[in-house]
């Protein structure tokens, strides 16, 4: 389940909108579900009052976490000075919001997954390979130079969603950081391979409960364990490269960018801060 990242989806939306939302997050993820495996209504009642109870814990104490780092943010871009150690002490910050909500996921997901018969398994397993050779397809048919060009897009438009329309100079210091950096698609999709087959593995297989929850928490909150030291030296070295390109970016900010950067991280943690404060 990607729960994770609905629920950063739906911080991209108003205040207003994202209670409304999020309160539903249950009913969301239930019906997306239902894209992938066949649910009796048992199920269906059952995984979404799971989910209820782990976001309405999530609002009152995971929240008010985020709020901060976005405070923290704001208030380092506000004063023009950004440096690697800030952006990997954030980025740190992150990664530990983040572990800590996977592991809330994992009794849930326990639950739910234990729930499936042999049936719901090999539906639910036929879909993920569909996806799969989709994805695969796509990415095979591409050359390098699309790959490239796709990439560059894309890391533009996310830094523009922040900052506004980037100038010339500014792309280009985005592409330079992207030219440099390995090309690990393929390192990802293997890795996505052997994720999968220990997925299924453990579904199939049914361990007791303590082995069950032992290899979903090493899936859902620790995967990089599962990553090959190929993998894992690309992954490190192009986040350094990164860093150094996005340090160079935001210390570069016009007045203009500066002010509506600090206003969409200050807008977030408002919306935040309202949302875990009323259910």
């Amino acid at each position: 389940m990607r729960l994770a990242a609905v629920v950063l989806l739906l911080l991209t939306v108003s205040a207003c909108s994202t209670r409304f939302f999020y309160n539903r997050i249950d009913w969301f993820v239930v019906w997306k579900l239902g894209d992938y495996v066949t649910l009796t209504d048992t199920q269906k009642a059952d995984l979404k009052k799971d989910l209820k109870d782990h976001l309405e814990y999530v609002r009152i104490n995971d929240m008010p976490r985020v709020v901060e780092l976005l405070n923290k943010t704001a208030r380092e871009v506000e004063s023009g000075y950004i440096s690697t150690d800030m952006i990997d002490s954030r980025y740190s910050e992150l990664l530990v919001i983040y572990d800590d909500f996977m592991l809330g996921i994992v009794p849930l997901s326990m639950r739910f997954l234990r729930s499936l018969d042999d049936e719901q398994v090999q539906e639910l397993f036929e879909k993920f390979e569909e996806v799969n050779q989709e994805m695969y397809e796509e990415y095979s048919g591409r050359t390098p130079e699309e790959r490239e060009k796709n990439r560059n897009k894309s890391a533009v438009k996310s830094v523009e969603n922040w900052t506004g329309r980037l100038h010339s100079e500014q792309k280009q210091i985005l592409k330079d950081a992207l030219t440099r950096m390995s090309d690990s698609s393929e390192q990802w999709i293997t890795y996505q391979r052997e994720w999968q087959r220990r997925f299924r593995m453990l579904i199939v297989e049914r361990p007791p409960k303590d082995e069950y929850r032992a290899e979903l928490t090493q899936l859902f909150v620790f995967p990089r364990e599962l990553h090959s030291e190929l993998y894992k030296n690309q992954v490190d070295s192009n986040r350094e490269i990164l860093n150094v390109a996005l340090v160079e970016l935001l210390n570069g900010l016009t007045d203009k960018q500066r002010r509506r950067t600090v206003k969409k991280l200050d807008g977030y943690a408002k919306d935040l801060t309202k949302l875990s404060q009323s259910p």
